[in-house]
C-alpha cells in the first residue's frame, strides 16, 4: 500500500526550516509516481492561498505575513486568468471584506479583489473576527503602490450565535409570536373539564403511552394496544386541537396561514401557541385530555379488519423516549413487547407490495450551554421509531378511506410517480443502477401513454433502483431527486412512495394544518353538523402546498446556517468530502465534518485549466490535464471563504483521496466536445 500524501502541516513543518524545490520536496515525502499529480496540485494550491511562495530558484519556501501582504501572495486567482481579465480594482470607493488575525495583526480581505490587507495600527480592534465590514484604502507610508485599510463600518456583525439566528428568522419571515388577537383567543382557553367530556367515549381506563424524542413537548399522539381473541386492538389517540381552534377565526387563520410548525435547529417556529401545542392539547402523563381516537381490529396477520373514529377522554399512563422504550423491551415490558409485535405486523403487511426505503441519515444539531451550536451529528433512528410510524401510517390511512365513505371533503397526501423523463436522466447518469432491471423504460413509457398511474411498473423499477443503491448515499440522493415531490390535494389520486391509493394526513393536528381540517371534516360527520366550511378546499390545498416547500428549504438552509457557523474560524483548513453535485459555475462538494454542502468554483479546481462541464456525464474534465471529476468522488479540499447568514461555503479542491483516482483519465476532447460539453474557463 502507498503511503499517503503529507498534510499541509508536515509540508509547513519542512519548509520552515529549508526552500526546497518540487523534486526535492518529492523526494523528501517519498511521493509515488501516481502521487506525483496530486502533490504538486497541493503545492500549487498553498502558492495561490499565500501559504507558501516560491522563488526565483523555484524553491517554495514560507513567507512572512508582511511579505505575503505586500507581493499579494493571498490572492486566489482563477484557473488561467489571462492579464486582460484582472479585476478592475478602484482604490477610491469604499470595499466591503472580512476581518482575520495574524499574528496579532489585523487584516482584512476583499473578496471582489481576492487581495489581503493589513489594518492600520489602531488600540483596539476595529471589530469581531469573522466579521464583514466596510473599509477604504489609503497609500502605505512606507511602501509604493501599497495600501493600507481603514475601517469604517461594520455589516453582518455577528458576534453571538444568538444574533445570527434572530437576524436569519427576520430575513425569512419567522415569527415565533402571535397577534394580540391570536394570544387574546388562546387566552381564553380553559383546561378540559367535566363538561367538555359530554358526548366523548371515555378511554382513560385503556393503558396509553406516548413514545416522542427527547425534550418534545408537543405530544400530539398515544397508543393503547390489547389483546383479543381473533388479534389485537390498536388504538391510536390524537390531541384533538379542532375542539379549540375555532374555524375561520383569528387563531386559526393564523394557523394556516403558518400551515406548519418549522424545526429550526434552535427552535421550533410553532403553528400554534405554546399554550395550546405544549399544555392543553398536549397529551402530557397523567392528565385528562381530549383526543380524536382511531380504534382499529386487527386479525392475528396484521389486517385490518375494522375501525372506527371516535371523539374522547384520555390519559396517557407513561411518556417516554425513543431510546427508553427500546431499553424497556428488552426488560420484557408487556405494553411495549405488544405494540413492537403490532408493528412489525402491520410492516408485514405492507412489505407484501415491496417497500420503498431510502437509507438516507438525518441530522440534529448539538448546543453548549450558552447556546452555541458545537458539532452536526446523525439523528438517531431507534427500533422504536418505527413502532409509532407504522401506527401512524395505518392510521392516516384508515382516515383517507374514512373520509372517502362518507363523502366527506377530505384533504389528500398525493405522491405521483415518477416522470419518465426524470427517470430517463437517472439511467443517463446511474447506468450501473440500472442492471438487470425488471421494468424497461419502454414499459414507463406505454404505461404513461396508456394513463396508468405507473404504480405497478414504477414501483417495482425503484425497489430494484434502491436496492442496488444500498450503502451508496450519493446514488441514493441521486434516486430522490428523480421522485417527485408529494403535495396535498382535494382528491384521493395516491401515494406513490407507499403504494397506497388512500392516504391522509390525521395524526399530527398540533404541527399540520392539513391534520386538522381532516379532523374537522370526521368530526363534522360523527356530529352530523351541516354548518359551511370557511376555506376553499382547493385554495388550502394549494396554499399548504407551497407553505411546505418554503419551509422544507428554511430547515435546510438552518441546517447550513449552523455548519457555516461552525466553519467560520476554520478559513484555510484542509477537509475530505465527496463530490455531489455538479453546475455550469463549479462543483459541490458534501464535507464529512460538518456534513454540509460546500461550492468549489471551476477557479479554484487545481491546476491552470480550462474546464468542460458535461450535465448529460454528470463530470467535469480539464481541456489541457484530461483530468476528470465525477459525483462520487472523495477529494481533499480547502476552506475559502465562509457566509454563516446564507449557510455558503466556498471551497477549493487540493486532491484526491484515493492516490489512484488522481491518474488524469486520457479523454478525447473532440468526442467530449460532440457530446455537448460546456466550455468553462476564460475566454482565449
Amino acid at each position: 500500500m502507498s503511503k499517503s500524501l503529507p498534510s499541509r502541516e508536515e509540508i509547513l513543518r519542512v519548509l520552515s526550516k529549508e526552500s526546497l524545490t518540487r523534486t526535492q520536496l518529492r523526494r523528501k515525502f517519498g511521493i509515488t509516481k501516481k502521487q506525483k499529480m496530486n502533490f504538486s496540485s497541493s503545492l500549487l494550491a498553498m502558492v495561490r492561498a499565500g501559504t507558501l511562495a516560491r522563488n526565483n530558484k523555484k524553491q517554495f519556501y514560507v513567507p512572512s505575513t508582511e511579505e505575503q501582504i505586500r507581493k499579494g501572495k493571498n490572492e486566489q486567482r482563477p484557473a488561467a486568468r489571462s492579464r486582460r481579465q484582472k479585476a478592475k480594482f478602484n482604490v477610491s470607493r469604499i470595499h466591503k471584506g472580512m476581518l482575520f488575525q495574524e499574528n496579532k495583526q489585523w487584516l482584512v480581505r476583499d473578496p471582489e479583489s481576492r487581495k489581503t490587507y493589513k489594518i492600520s495600527h489602531r488600540r483596539r480592534a476595529p471589530g469581531k473576527l469573522g466579521q464583514m465590514v466596510m473599509f477604504e484604502l489609503y497609500p502605505h507610508p512606507k511602501f509604493k503602490n501599497e495600501y493600507l485599510a481603514k475601517v469604517v463600518a461594520g455589516v453582518e456583525d455577528y458576534g453571538t450565535f444568538a444574533e445570527l439566528t434572530r437576524q436569519y428568522q427576520e430575513d425569512n419571515d419567522l415569527n415565533y409570536d402571535f397577534s394580540d388577537q391570536v394570544y387574546d383567543e388562546v387566552n381564553a382557553l380553559k383546561a378540559p373539564s367535566a363538561e367538555d367530556f359530554k358526548g366523548r367515549v371515555d378511554f382513560r381506563n385503556l393503558e396509553l403511552i406516548c413514545i416522542d424524542p427527547e425534550g418534545a413537548r408537543d405530544h400530539d399522539d398515544a397508543i393503547s394496544v390489547e389483546k383479543t381473541a381473533k388479534g389485537w386492538k390498536l388504538g391510536v389517540h390524537i390531541a384533538d386541537v379542532s375542539y379549540y381552534v375555532k374555524e375561520d377565526g383569528p387563531l386559526d387563520n393564523e394557523a394556516l396561514e403558518r400551515s406548519f410548525t418549522q424545526y429550526l435547529p434552535w427552535v421550533a417556529i410553532p403553528m400554534l401557541p405554546a399554550r395550546l401545542s405544549s399544555d392543553l392539547c398536549s397529551l402530557r402523563e397523567g392528565e385528562d385530555r381530549l383526543a380524536f381516537s382511531c380504534m382499529m381490529d386487527l386479525d392475528s396477520k396484521g389486517q385490518v379488519q375494522n375501525y372506527e373514529f371516535k371523539r374522547s377522554v384520555v390519559k396517557v399512563s407513561r411518556s417516554i423516549t425513543y431510546e427508553q422504550a427500546v431499553h424497556l423491551l428488552t426488560q420484557k415490558d408487556p405494553q411495549l413487547k405488544a405494540l413492537a409485535e403490532v408493528a412489525r405486523l402491520l410492516r408485514q403487511v405492507r412489505g407484501k407490495s415491496g417497500i420503498l426505503e431510502l437509507d438516507t441519515t438525518e441530522y440534529g444539531v448539538k448546543f453548549d450551554e450558552a447556546g452555541e451550536p458545537v458539532k452536526i451529528v446523525p439523528r438517531s433512528n431507534e427500533e422504536s421509531n418505527s413502532w409509532i410510524e407504522e401506527c401512524m401510517l395505518i392510521t392516516n390511512q384508515c382516515c383517507a378511506l374514512e373520509l372517502q365513505k362518507r363523502k366527506l371533503q377530505g384533504v389528500y397526501r398525493l405522491h405521483e410517480p415518477p416522470d419518465v423523463k426524470d427517470v430517463t436522466e437517472l439511467r443517463t447518469n446511474e447506468p450501473d443502477l440500472f442492471i438487470r432491471s425488471p421494468v424497461s423504460l419502454q414499459e414507463l413509457s406505454a404505461a404513461r401513454r396508456a394513463d396508468s398511474n405507473l404504480h405497478e411498473p414504477g414501483f417495482k423499477l425503484y425497489l430494484h433502483l434502491v436496492k442496488r443503491a444500498k450503502g451508496n448515499p450519493s446514488k441514493i440522493n441521486r434516486i430522490l431527486r428523480s421522485m417527485q415531490k408529494a403535495h396535498y390535494d382535494s382528491n384521493p389520486f395516491g401515494h406513490w412512495a407507499l403504494n397506497w391509493q388512500d392516504y391522509a394526513h390525521f395524526t399530527a393536528p398540533i404541527r399540520r394544518y392539513t391534520d386538522l381540517w381532516c379532523h374537522r371534516e370526521l368530526a363534522r360527520s360523527v356530529e352530523e353538523a351541516k354548518n359551511p366550511r370557511a376555506h376553499d378546499v382547493v385554495e388550502l390545498c394549494d396554499l399548504v402546498s407551497a407553505n411546505e416547500i418554503v419551509i422544507l428549504k428554511n430547515e435546510r438552509n438552518a441546517m447550513k446556517v449552523c455548519a457555516a457557523w461552525l466553519l467560520r474560524e476554520r478559513i484555510g483548513d484542509e477537509m475530505t468530502g465527496t463530490i455531489s453535485g455538479m453546475e455550469e459555475w463549479g462543483v459541490f462538494v458534501t464535507l464529512d465534518d460538518p456534513p454540509t454542502d460546500g461550492l468549489v468554483r471551476f477557479r479554484d479546481l487545481p491546476g491552470n485549466d480550462f474546464w468542460f462541464f458535461n450535465r448529460e456525464k454528470s463530470c467535469v474534465v480539464g481541456r489541457r490535464s484530461r483530468r476528470t471529476y465525477f459525483r462520487g468522488d472523495k477529494v481533499v479540499v480547502q476552506v475559502l471563504r465562509v457566509n454563516p447568514l446564507k449557510g455558503e461555503v466556498d471551497l477549493a479542491i487540493l486532491a484526491r483521496t484515493d492516490s489512484e483516482a488522481s491518474t488524469a483519465k486520457r479523454l478525447d476532447l473532440k468526442e467530449w466536445e460532440e457530446d455537448g460539453i460546456q466550455r468553462v474557463g476564460p475566454k482565449r
